[in-house]
């Protein structure tokens, strides 16, 4: 049975977000580099939690647990992305919040292009 690329749509963003660090940590912008990280991680984690909570069931006898397993994994999501946004803006000093937040946008933006283009 076919399970939709959730996982390797989060490794593919947790790649592209180490190299836009390092790049940027190579041209003398370690906090800014340390923010983006930071933004495209708390974007591909929670979304890698969804994936391996919310397909693991499956087929039409496990309907029920399908439906229970898609709703506990959003929560989880959700929950994961609202501490990690808590924890870093409590811990994380100092922090470029424009570059977090772009690079949370740029990975849910990559996120729709990458499910586009594998899932059809």
């Amino acid at each position: 049975m076919y399970r939709p690329p959730v996982l390797l749509v989060a490794a593919v963003q947790l790649v592209l977000v180490s190299l836009a660090g390092s790049v940027l940590h190579f041209y003398g912008r370690p906090v800014t580099a340390l923010s983006v990280f930071i933004g495209g991680a708390l974007c591909a984690l929670p979304n890698a939690y969804f994936g391996f909570r919310a397909f693991r069931h499956r087929g039409a006898r496990d309907a029920d647990r399908v439906v229970a397993s898609f709703y506990r994994a959003e929560t989880g999501k959700f929950i994961l992305t609202l501490a990690g946004f808590a924890a870093v803006f409590a811990v994380v000093r100092p922090l470029d919040a424009a570059a977090l937040f772009i690079s949370y946008s740029c990975c849910i933006i990559l996120q729709w292009l990458l499910v586009a283009r594998l899932v059809r």
